[in-house]
């Protein structure tokens, strides 16, 4: 929305600037393979009738340096796909990215760590295959080291660590890199309270730095804490840009909705049954499930009705609130 990128003044962004990140009407589409074998055999002939899985459909947005941005969607939105895309671990079927500058990512916990180094030497080897020289690597190694907060398992091999240590030691080393562009995928999702908080106060700390930051997570709750711009996607399109607040009201609407067309899709089914039911046939258990549906449903309305109030209301006051003010 127009409205909402004019306003980006309040996070000190320069909407004037060149992107960082630009995606042009990007498609991406997954062939489905039954096993590894059909996948082997399709390396020197193309598969018939194979099916496919459009991940991203004919996606554009643009984001400029300074900014934090959500990424909301269930699984199968495109989420992932669209970042693997950002990184340049896959590339488009159609259309075109531009990403300018250097990318920290933090997509899986254990993405290029060597198991058998030590913490301390994969520092130094995720600091290489960003370009690093020593000389920087060696800057940032004690703050990585302190932020781990590993004790002496940072000089022990990485093999050994639980999850939550390769997340700590992961997180670390992306966010004391000073990237151009940091990426979270889930990333918070491992790791006591205290460090969760931590993590969230250094991304907060790395986005006034200027460093452009994507988030995405399950728990929109958790990117309305970090970010101010929320991409939703659904099934590879773009549903929405604008305000997290906006973006998670629309999603949460959304996915009710779709539970509220589950329901009904099951009341046809059971109500059909009773339809074509003889008159010897006993469906006493039938009709219960239907009344239980039609509670559910009404529960659902209910909520559909506070959250598109709570939307009315947020756009009202983001969008309005400067007319009303000129007004009086």
């Amino acid at each position: 929305m127009d409205s909402y990128f004019s306003n980006m003044h309040r996070k000190k962004v320069d909407m004037n600037s060149a992107p960082v990140i630009k995606f042009s009407h990007v498609s991406k589409t997954y062939t489905l393979y039954k096993n590894d074998q059909e996948r082997f055999k399709a390396l020197f002939r193309k598969p018939k009738n194979a099916k496919t899985n459009k991940a991203l459909n004919d996606i554009s947005f643009e984001i400029r340096k300074g900014e934090a941005v959500g990424i909301m969607g269930d699984n199968g939105g495109g989420k992932s796909t669209l970042l693997k895309h950002i990184t340049g671990v896959t590339f488009p079927d159609e259309g075109t990215i531009e990403v300018n500058g250097m990318v920290a990512a933090l997509l899986e916990l254990t993405a290029g760590f060597s198991l058998e180094m030590t913490g301390r030497e994969n520092i130094y080897l995720k600091g290489y295959i960003l370009g690093l020289k020593d000389d920087e690597i060696k800057d940032i190694e004690e703050k990585v080291v302190k932020f781990a907060e590993l004790g002496d398992y940072i000089d022990q091999p990485v093999r050994t660590y639980s999850s939550g240590m390769k997340m700590r030691l992961g997180f670390a080393i992306n966010v004391n890199i000073s990237p151009d562009i940091l990426v979270i995928d889930e990333a918070l999702a491992v790791g006591d309270a205290s460090f969760k908080a931590k993590c969230k106060a250094k991304i907060r700390e790395t986005i006034e730095t200027g460093v452009t930051v994507l988030y995405v997570s399950h728990n929109a709750s958790s990117v309305e804490e970090i970010c101010e711009r929320s991409i939703f996607l659904k099934k590879g399109t773009l549903v929405f840009d604008g305000p997290t607040r906006e973006t998670h009201l629309i999603y949460l609407i959304d996915k009710r909705k779709q539970q509220l067309a589950k329901r009904e899709e099951k009341i046809a089914e059971l109500q059909k049954a009773i339809d074509n039911a003889t008159p010897d046939m006993m469906l006493t258990s039938e009709q219960e499930q239907i009344d239980k549906h039609l509670e559910k449903i009404a529960e659902i309305k209910a909520e559909i009705s506070g959250y598109e109030e709570q939307l009315a209301a947020f756009r009202a006051d983001y969008y309005h609130k400067d007319e009303e003010t000129s007004g009086e």
